[in-house]
């Protein structure tokens, strides 16, 4: 049998890496047509570099680039370092840095009223940089890094202060503008956290602490507040949030179980807000139906499964950590826009990965996608030695 360079096995030799990067390629082709239909519109005048569904399919091409190049990097290199993950923790403060100049006038680019972009080129392009991203996948890459480091005393209390005091830091900093994205860091760095060995009754302890000043922020600013009130009662037609909730699941029902058929959705035509983006699940319901909705669950299902495998069969313990969190993370997030679709959750803005229109998230998607197969690549060195003597 022909060896692989360097103890890499190549993808036709890796079913647990071509899974992964094949599925997300359907996910991602799956996502170019629906942000197309999403905002299918008779009247858009702009040029054509400045459409929704023309930048999505750019960036998706980007994606897909990274997904067929970036597995093979070793993911080994972001831990290097005598005392730490140099490399991990330099991205890490870049992307901390990143998210700081979005609240510098001229820099931060307002959306909505929230500031979570840093605009990028001539305004014509229409082009932004969402620094909230890039916090939370560096952020999962550098703690699995350093925590699973020989030596590194993961039981020990102050090594749980460092990284819950540095993932405390990192939700600080987006909560104000992005309370979806900060939850999901607080929930993705406990996971990591848990699986490098971090005593459960820490992570319980500082979960008490974390869920009552959540509790602080959403007493304290109406608007979430009423859509809090309104996930309890969608159909109150006094509170203004249940619009949006009111729109995704006349969008989701009306679908029934065949679906409107591709590009016939009503809701997109200006009744349901962020139809290609935080309520996509919502368009892809309408049109596809309840058959499409199976669909696409079972895609993700593959994928994640496929995301276990690699985990369970990694040559370290970071390459476990490392596939297992990432793999954690993109659920919990797809978990996540699902629910507020459905009105399991209050409606706040998350994408569905590798669907929802945005170039941030779709890039950094298919980097945590690399990384999880770059680790399916690179086994334990026995079991390399196996896969050659078939």
């Amino acid at each position: 049998m022909k060896q692989e360079t360097a103890g890499t096995l190549s993808l036709e030799r890796n079913a647990s890496s071509r899974g992964v990067i094949v599925t997300a390629l359907g996910l991602l082709a799956l996502g170019v047509v629906m942000v197309h239909s999403a905002v299918m519109s008779v009247g858009d005048s702009v040029a054509w570099y400045a459409r929704v569904d023309m930048r999505h399919t750019l960036f998706a091409v980007a994606a897909a680039g990274v997904l067929l190049v970036g597995w093979r990097m070793n993911y080994r290199w972001l831990a290097a370092g005598r005392w730490l993950p140099w490399l991990a923790l330099g991205l890490l403060i870049v992307s901390i840095a990143l998210g700081g100049l979005v609240f510098v006038p001229g820099i931060g680019h307002s959306v909505g009223g929230k500031f979570r972009w840093i605009r990028i080129g001539p305004p014509q392009y229409s082009i932004g940089l969402q620094p909230s991203e890039l916090i939370k996948f560096t952020l999962i890459v550098f703690l699995a890094c350093w925590l699973t480091r020989r030596g590194e005393k993961v039981r020990g209390f102050w090594t749980f202060a460092i990284a819950g005091s540095l993932t405390g830091a990192c939700m600080a900093l987006v909560v104000t503008q992005d309370f979806g994205t900060a939850a999901l860091i607080g929930l993705s760095a406990g996971v990591v956290m848990f699986l490098a060995g971090v005593p459960w009754y820490y992570l319980a302890g500082s979960t008490a602490l974390v869920a009552l000043a959540f509790f602080e922020i959403v007493i304290s600013t109406p608007f979430r507040l009423e859509r809090i009130l309104a996930m309890l009662d969608p159909w109150d037609a006094t509170n203004n949030a249940t619009y949006q909730v009111r729109q995704s699941l006349m969008a989701i029902f009306g679908g029934e179980w065949t679906g409107r058929g591709l590009g016939l959705g009503v809701r997109k035509l200006g009744f349901l807000p962020e139809d290609s983006t935080d309520f996509i699940f919502a368009s892809f319901c309408e049109e596809w139906g309840f058959r499409g909705a199976i669909l696409l669950a079972g895609l993700l299902l593959i994928w994640l499964w496929h995301c276990r495998k690699t985990a369970s069969r990694a040559g370290d313990t970071l390459g476990s950590v490392l596939a297992a969190s990432l793999g954690i993370m993109i659920a919990l997030q797809a978990a996540m826009h699902i629910a507020v679709n459905l009105n399991a959750l209050p409606p706040t803005g998350i994408a569905l990965p590798f669907m929802s229109a945005g170039g941030t998230s779709l890039v950094v998607t298919a980097l945590a996608v690399s990384l999880i197969a770059s680790v399916s690549a690179r086994p334990a060195e026995t079991h390399v030695e196996q896969v050659h003597a078939e």
